[in-house]
């Protein structure tokens, strides 16, 4: 996913068929998804190290 940021870190709204940047920057829900995906995975991580 992060592969599909610009040079300043931000992400279209829409990706293309070859993954070109489509609309208009930056999209928010994007950041959410991937702030709240990160914050899952240090959770499991974290989990796991306790067990």
């Amino acid at each position: 996913m992060l592969g599909y940021a610009n040079h300043l870190g931000w992400f279209a709204e829409q990706l293309g068929f070859s993954g070109q940047p489509l609309g208009n920057y930056p999209q928010a829900f994007t950041y959410l998804g991937l702030i709240s995906a990160a914050l899952v995975l240090n959770r499991q991580l974290e989990n796991g190290k306790h067990q």
